[in-house]
């Protein structure tokens, strides 16, 4: 008995899930790394607190992100791994059993941070037992590279003998998680002002980049806009469009014409010319 393929409705409602999924995102790392103030940055709204004093996370915290409760993104803000010796393997605990709830791990790591004991514990622990986790590394605060004077906060980017350390670090870290160094990037924000920024459209880039083909688009979707390169709006319409013709299987032959006028006609305005573009290439292949 061979299943049937999907009917023309059904294709339809899975477009319509892609383009309105809601992905789960976790923001791990050590206390006072900067995670709340890279994900305001991120996704352009004060969507977490911060704090220049102390620590601000110490429960799990869900915060939920979007225009309405059919799309959006969900962040899963947790304590950070270290914060309280006492509870340490609790909150190794609470960062396993989340880890198969979600889409993407943003790992943060602060760029003048030398303990990587209790992090690497914990990341060791979630990589044997959920390998297909898509992680990242965010080296945080990388204005704070030696030699800070040098930071040009005109163009808010690193000197050249900070761009060398920023490089040491980034070797260093993908030595010590054994993570290649595509998968590390560094970051650097401004809490007050989200258009002070360095590497945060490198990040979405990366984030579409490693997301399986069904998930690029709902995280390109919630990104600030102009952290979103139009590379990253082709590669997320790509992905969605790949995944849907996987979807359609056999039917494909038959209701492709269809499909791709709906999944062009379904893009928001800011995807319309990345879908328009996908759009043409797949027609080409037909």
């Amino acid at each position: 008995m061979t299943n049937c393929p999907p009917s023309l409705q059904e294709i339809r409602d899975r477009i319509s899930q892609t383009r309105n999924y809601t992905p789960k995102v976790g923001i791990f790392g050590n206390s006072g790394v900067g995670k709340s103030s890279l994900c305001n940055t991120l996704f352009g709204q004060k969507i977490a607190a911060t704090s220049d004093v102390k620590s601000c996370t110490r429960e799990q915290q869900s915060i939920y992100i979007g225009q309405d409760s059919i799309s959006g993104i969900e962040l899963i803000d947790l304590p950070g791994i270290g914060e309280d010796q006492d509870r340490h393997r609790e909150y190794i605990s609470l960062y396993e059993k989340l880890s198969p709830q979600l889409d993407l791990v943003l790992w943060a790591i602060k760029s003048d941070d030398r303990n990587y004991a209790s992090s690497i514990e914990a990341y060791n622990i979630i990589t044997n037992n959920h390998p297909a986790l898509p992680i990242i590394f965010v080296i945080t605060q990388s204005d704070k590279t030696n030699p800070t004077r040098e930071w040009d906060y005109e163009t808010f980017s690193p000197s050249e003998k900070q761009l060398s350390n920023i490089a040491v670090k980034e070797n260093e870290v993908s030595s010590r998680y054994s993570v290649p160094t595509s998968r590390i990037i560094s970051v650097a924000v401004d809490e007050h002002n989200f258009d002070e920024k360095y590497n945060v459209v490198q990040l979405v880039d990366l984030v579409v980049r490693i997301l399986p083909n069904e998930k690029k688009y709902a995280f390109a979707r919630e990104a600030r806009d102009d952290n979103v390169s139009e590379d990253s709006r082709e590669q997320a319409e790509e992905g969605l469009w790949e995944s849907i013709k996987e979807f359609a299987g056999e039917a494909w032959g038959s209701v492709r014409e269809v499909v791709i006028k709906e999944i062009i006609e379904s893009a928001p305005v800011v995807f319309q010319k990345a879908a328009t573009t996908i759009g043409r290439w797949f027609k080409k292949l037909l």
